[in-house]
């Protein structure tokens, strides 16, 4: 058990303010809150912006990489969504603290009222309580990628996560956030509460309530139990569509457990999950606890209008490249056109062309962005997403539905990594040879050099242009490639004669079909192109010519 010292020398003490309204001042735990923030206060305090020197442009392109990544983490420029979103999670914790007033003489006998209300509760049935409930719920609706947990992240983060309050010896957790876990059920929902207070209050609830093999009732009425205890004004939970409704007893069982939450515990609850996810259970647990809420909040993609000029205008200052590119009509028309006007598509794709450019200029002034660069970028990297994309380009809303668990690809580390990976990687070359004359060994060792990357293995190369140019030492280089793949061919098609009857036959009968899964593709062998694909972290142009499956035409023209 923490003394009080020690809850202190732990936790944020509370500060008690005036926030301008009666019914608030009066509670502690709404006075403790931050104060009500005006709308040009809430943008100033969500806007992210990575850092960023002129100076880092002229870093090696490993380093500018790194640089480059900042956006994937702090970049974020708030829209009218995010302000409606905050006043509403602003309301929605204040006024779960307006029938838990720890100054008022009822406090504990309403609170111990509750706790036997929950602990004797029949969850199997509706809740139906009479009692007024100051609570409320929301569900926050989307397609992936659009920005929905990261605006709840920044709005809830603007507020303190545990607060001492020493004149009633309570520790409040103004919110709680959870993420779903993949088909988990409600008993796991409930150990990801115990866990996430735990990391917040440095407690052992998880042991102290999942040993033993609890009963699901049992379960939800400890996490009711520890709501009232520690003041929680807010739960949201994040990723819905990972609850499974089966395995957690049906879809009354889950509704019971919100219910519960929100009219006895007085506890406001927030659902963010896709719009398939929540629309099984909404309208359904909106009638079973007899309130209108807060209503919903559809997160759609941007749209093509100035806020998207003005996203992109902010993005395109951030560019690490020797040749900065300016923002015209056809890139703002293609990027709305790739992403459909979903910030996580669009930053990550400005990040991965970024570090394609630095990768393949030849000189500082190649070094830039242009419409080309972000197609090749998108159809090589962000492939996964396109039927996703494909369904809101055609406004395609059943295919939309179908899409929602697609999942954006988190590029930050491929990113790093892919790049660091290349240019650590040392490039393929064959031995130089020395023929005495200088002349003669660049021949000698052009052809080979080309000849190795049209696929012909460099013991077998050697030899053959060896020979040619003993015999010929005035020799062009045109004319020793023609002579070693003649040679080559000779000797292909006498260790390729016709097999015996016996052979072909039992050849035809283990001719079976062997599919390997794509996940699989990096198993196979180093010859195998779809390894290559698989194991690429550039286009696909740069993997096959790095590993010789390009033939260089310049070089083969050039002698």
């Amino acid at each position: 058990m923490m003394t009080t010292d020690t809850k202190q020398s732990y936790f944020k003490e509370a500060k008690y303010i005036d926030p301008g309204l009666p019914e608030y001042a009066d509670n502690p735990l709404i006075a403790a809150l931050p104060s009500i923030q005006s709308v040009n206060e809430v943008a100033a305090l969500l806007s992210k912006r990575p850092k960023f020197d002129n100076k880092e442009i002229g870093l090696k392109g490993h380093i500018r990489v790194h640089a480059i990544s900042r956006l994937t983490r702090d970049f974020f420029v708030p829209q009218t969504t995010h302000l409606v979103l905050e006043q509403k999670f602003s309301q929605l914790i204040r006024r779960s603290y307006l029938g838990r007033n720890p100054k008022t003489a009822t406090f504990k006998r309403k609170l111990n009222q509750m706790r036997s209300t929950i602990q004797n509760q029949d969850l199997t049935s509706y809740v139906h309580n009479d009692a007024n409930s100051n609570a409320s719920s929301m569900a926050i609706s989307g397609i992936s990628g659009a920005g929905k947990s990261t605006a709840t992240n920044l709005i809830l983060n603007t507020y303190d996560k545990v607060i001492y309050h020493p004149d009633y010896q309570l520790l409040q957790v103004p919110w709680v956030k959870i993420d779903c876990p993949y088909d988990g059920s409600l008993s796991e929902f409930c150990e990801s509460f115990f866990i996430a207070l735990d990391k917040r209050l440095n407690t052992r609830y998880r042991d102290k309530y999942t040993s033993g093999r609890p009963t699901i009732g049992k379960l939800i009425a400890d996490v009711a139990d520890l709501c009232l205890i520690h003041a929680v004004g807010l739960i949201v939970v994040d990723e819905f569509q990972h609850m499974n409704l089966a395995k957690s007893g049906g879809e009354k069982k889950m509704i019971n457990f919100l219910v519960t939450l929100v009219n006895v515990v007085e506890v406001s609850i927030v659902l963010i999950g896709t719009p398939k996810a929540l629309r099984l259970f909404s309208n359904e647990f909106r009638q079973a606890r007899r309130a209108s809420g807060e209503g919903s909040i559809v997160w759609d993609r941007m749209a093509f209008d100035e806020s998207w000029d003005d996203f992109l205008e902010e993005l395109f200052q951030y560019q690490w490249l020797q040749s900065n590119t300016e923002l015209d009509e056809q890139i703002t028309r293609l990027l709305y056109d790739l992403s459909q006007g979903i910030p996580d598509i669009v930053v990550k794709l400005f990040c991965i062309a970024q570090a394609r450019a630095i990768l393949l200029a030849a000189s500082p002034e190649d070094e830039c962005l242009s419409a080309n660069l972000f197609t090749d970028v998108f159809e090589e990297e962000l492939s996964i997403v396109k039927p996703m994309l494909d369904a809101l380009r055609t406004n395609d809303k059943a295919a939309i539905s179908d899409c929602s668990d697609i999942v954006i690809p988190n590029i930050e580390s491929e990113l790093l990594n892919g790049f660091d990976h290349l240019k650590a990687r040392a490039l393929k070359r064959t031995k130089r040879v020395e023929m005495g004359d200088a002349l003669q060994s660049d021949i000698v060792n052009n052809a080979i050099e080309t000849l190795v990357s049209m696929g012909i293995a460099e013991d077998i190369v050697k030899p053959l242009v060896q020979d040619c140019i003993a015999s010929n030492p005035d020799v062009s280089l045109i004319d020793i490639i023609h002579q070693a793949t003649s040679s080559f061919a000779s000797i292909s098609s006498l260790e390729g004669q016709t097999p015996t009857k016996g052979k072909s036959a039992n050849k035809k009968k283990n001719n079976k079909v062997i599919k390997t899964k794509q996940t699989d593709w990096g198993q196979l062998s180093g010859k195998d192109l779809r390894k290559t694909h698989f194991s690429k972290t550039g286009g696909m142009y740069e993997a096959l010519l790095e590993e010789g499956h390009i033939f260089p035409i310049n070089r083969l023209l050039a002698g």
